[in-house]
């Protein structure tokens, strides 16, 4: 895939044909594409890269001629942190535009040298650009515009087994707007949650799968995405229901773990499904997170350890694992609650 023919303007390379192409006497900028407490936590990455931190107050690309040579790699093997600052840098009107496929674990795999990141590295940027002035992505030309489609998915053949992450959210106690409100209220009242979801979706390279009713399953390339996804989105539709006292607060759920993506359906009518037991078991202990609250699995968690470790530490494992209905082996279950809410251990069966 060239540079010109990708959906966002980038092309994949993998660990390999990075090292060849580091060897080689041509220059090429490396971005380092992770959380600020990530880079903290563990600072090792390619030689020579520059960080782009993505939950830095204003998050900024280098403002340098768009005919230099850039690479972005993130810490998750999906590729989505990267491909999100590629989407960036291809609105800025960069043309050569690259991430590295399966992100820094695969070049750690592939036996390639690690060093240090520093902050340093920033000097050698004369000018940036805060992205927030580039605007929305124009949309896609397949119509749906979602940055899923150009990262973990893109061009791969369906059906295919993919290491992904879950998150499922839904509105707590929304059964008592229908007795409150006419529908036609209710219905601009779920509109109103499902906006919110859709942007923070996108916004951490994710995409809404499925809504129902009052709530919605969305899926990311890994945790690395997904869990800053649902602390974003908490605290998104809180700022929402200042707005709109009407709206119901939130629960979330996570899990991630090997999924089955392809299509169902028939030549008239068809759409993209996910199959896999992440999906069961993040709506399974869905509804023990309290209002507010986000539950997730301990994949996720361990996983955040490494990726996030200041959202990691917001939870708290339940005392005990818990026998969800259909699974043999007992789950752990974390949870991260408001301040002063209370967590259910019931299993919902």
């Amino acid at each position: 895939m060239t540079a010109e023919s990708a959906p966002i303007g980038a092309r994949r390379l993998t660990a390999a044909e990075l090292k060849r192409r580091l060897d080689a006497p041509e220059p090429l900028l490396l971005l380092d594409v992770r959380r600020g407490a990530a880079l903290a936590r563990s600072p090792l990455g390619i030689a020579g890269a520059v960080p782009i931190l993505l939950d830095e107050a204003i998050v900024r690309i280098p403002d340098l001629p768009r005919e230099t040579d850039i690479l972005a790699y993130c810490l998750c093997s999906g590729q989505a942190s990267s491909t999100r600052v590629a989407r960036w840098l291809s609105q800025a009107g960069y043309r050569r535009v690259s991430v590295l496929e399966g992100g820094l674990p695969a070049w750690q795999a592939g036996g390639f040298p690690l060093r240090a990141v520093s902050l340093d590295g920033h000097r050698a940027i004369p000018r940036w650009i805060d992205v927030a002035a580039l605007g929305k992505p124009a949309t896609a030309a397949s119509g749906t515009g979602l940055i899923a489609e150009s990262a973990f998915l893109a061009g791969e053949k369906l059906p295919l087994r993919r290491e992904m992450a879950v998150l499922f959210v839904d509105m707590v106690n929304s059964t008592e707007l229908l007795f409150a409100h006419p529908p036609e209220h209710v219905l601009s009242l779920v509109q109103a949650f499902m906006e919110v979801v859709v942007d923070v979706a996108v916004e951490h390279c994710g995409d809404v799968h499925d809504f129902e009713g009052d709530g919605a399953m969305l899926y990311f390339g890994g945790p690395g995405e997904a869990l800053p996804a649902a602390f974003d989105l908490r605290a998104a539709l809180a700022a929402r229901r200042r707005q709109v006292p009407e709206l119901p607060n939130a629960r979330l759920a996570l899990d991630s773990g090997p999924l089955v993506v392809g299509y169902v359906g028939s030549r008239e009518r068809r759409g993209v499904s996910f199959i896999g037991p992440s999906i069961n078991t993040a709506a399974r202990i869905l509804k023990l997170a309290p209002p507010g609250g986000i539950v997730a699995t301990d994949a996720v968690v361990r996983h955040a350890h490494r990726t996030d470790p200041d959202l990691a530490v917001q939870f708290r494992a339940l005392p005990e694992r818990l026998i969800l209905k259909g699974f043999a082996e007992p789950v752990a279950i974390h949870v991260a609650a408001n301040q002063g809410a209370s967590v259910s251990t019931a299993p919902k069966r």
